[in-house]
């Protein structure tokens, strides 16, 4: 009977280790996961960050173009633009959708620039990850400023091509993709196509000097 109550204690023993083994190696996986998506927004938070460090001693072309190869590997531009499009990018054809796609990425880049240009020991932190569909997830995060308080920076990544990249920003509770599709929409209404891209790139001449 003693021998019996050895063996079965021995057993429980074995299950429970192997258990936690099992759970420890699947946290493991969860974190290093999130790690992975996380990263095109610490690639960006850095970019930023170091952006607002240099502002005094750079020129805007310098900051721009530091930042311009972090926008194009984090950000999915192609089908953010696609996104904005909506049901106009169908009516444009092959050559004006690339020409599309390169001013927006422009118009990105300069309105990043342009907003982070000064430095007061500002950070971002992360928060939370939430998943939204099989490939996609919303990752929470804050801007700090010196005794004010934190503005939310949130984001929509998405797994494409093996790739985590932002297909949306959430700033402060107002998503950018959400309101540059209903701009875009009523400028093509009233006023073409053609009428939009000359008011983007009106915007990307206007970063440069505010």
């Amino acid at each position: 009977m003693i021998l019996k109550k050895k063996y079965f204690r021995s057993i429980s023993k074995g299950i429970l280790f192997l258990f936690l083994t099992l759970t420890a190696l699947t946290l493991h996986a969860e974190k290093k996961q999130e790690q992975i998506m996380q990263e095109p927004i610490n690639q960006l938070h850095e970019a930023l960050i170091n952006i607002m460090v240099i502002s005094n001693s750079t020129s805007f072309e310098e900051r721009y173009e530091y930042l311009e190869p972090i926008i194009s590997k984090n950000f999915d531009i192609a089908l953010i633009s696609k996104v904005i499009l909506s049901r106009f990018w169908k009516s444009i054809d092959g050559e004006t959708k690339i020409k599309f796609i390169d001013l927006f990425k422009k118009l990105t880049i300069s309105t990043y620039v342009s907003r982070f240009d000064s430095y007061n020991n500002q950070i971002f932190k992360n928060v939370s990850i939430e998943q939204l569909k099989e490939n996609r997830f919303l990752v929470k995060t804050e801007f700090k400023k010196l005794e004010e308080n934190p503005i939310p920076f949130n984001y929509i990544i998405q797994k494409n091509d093996q790739k985590w990249r932002i297909i949306s920003v959430i700033a402060d509770g107002i998503n950018d993709l959400s309101l540059k599709r209903a701009e875009y929409a009523a400028i093509i209404k009233k006023e073409g196509f053609d009428a939009l891209v000359t008011k983007l790139e009106q915007k990307i001449r206007d970063s440069q000097t505010n």
